[in-house]
């Protein structure tokens, strides 16, 4: 079981690793390199168009890419089912490696991934800065979007004196204690044991209850969807402006 969990780690690691990489070798190797040394301009001066051009390496890239990841992805979810793995780490679904290598948005991030090191390239023009500026900014994305998912969508509330009131399994937002007003209550100086006490000394601290912000496990799912789909928007829109940036450059 230690070794499943071992190899299952490295298996999301890597599904959400890859695309940094992936966006430094389109930068770098699918445009960036042929813009500068001029193959690119070559090849438009012929039977190719730019547009024909772009869409021929994004669409076979892109299909080996996303190919590749649901396979990846297929496995982890399949790994992961197996009875044993029941209270594992890889069972906590509010892990982010955890939870975005178990379903589409690992595909998605691929292909981000590739679209925007491909627009890197082209509006650069040079192998290195590209794969410099497009790995730099694939690594924020992969950094910022753990920081984004909880509020992509509405959590749920719940009020009361209750200090743990969230229900198994959920993912905890945020645990305050509340003033008639609305405004959070320091309770560090108050003990944290029998429930009588603790509302005693929130009560001396004019606190009218507590407030728990939680996703519930029932929004594994649209959260999951939500998330795919704000990657392929700014996918799409990576798209776009490649295809506007070929458009302004050739005739």
């Amino acid at each position: 079981m230690t070794h499943h969990i071992f190899w299952l780690d490295w298996v999301s690691v890597l599904l959400l690793a890859l695309p940094v990489a992936v966006a430094a070798w389109a930068g770098a190797a699918l445009t960036g390199a042929e813009q500068e040394r001029g193959t690119a301009a070559l090849a438009w001066t012929q039977s190719v168009s730019p547009r024909r051009w772009i869409a021929v390496k994004w669409a076979v890239a892109g299909g080996v890419l996303f190919a590749g990841a649901s396979s990846l992805v297929l496995l982890f979810v399949g790994a992961r089912s197996v009875p044993y793995m029941d209270g594992s780490p890889l069972d906590d679904w509010t892990d982010w490696l955890t939870f975005s290598a178990s379903g589409p948005v690992a595909p998605a991030l691929f292909l981000l991934a590739l679209t925007l090191g491909a627009y890197a390239g082209l509006l650069l023009r040079r192998s290195l800065a590209a794969l410099a500026v497009s790995a730099g900014a694939m690594f924020g994305v992969v950094q910022g979007l753990p920081l984004l998912l909880p509020h992509l969508w509405p959590a749920e509330r719940i009020f009361g004196w209750k200090v743990t009131a969230a229900p198994a399994r959920a993912w905890v937002l945020s645990e305050s204690a509340l003033d008639a007003q609305g405004r959070p209550v320091s309770m560090s100086d108050c003990q944290y044991g029998r429930e009588s006490l603790v509302r005693q000394c929130a009560e001396a601290k004019g606190v009218e209850g507590f407030e728990t912000l939680f996703h519930p496990a029932s929004h594994a799912v649209p959260l999951h969807l939500a998330e795919t789909a704000l990657i392929l928007v700014l996918t799409a829109a990576l798209a776009f402006a490649a295809l506007r940036l070929l458009r302004r450059r050739t005739p």
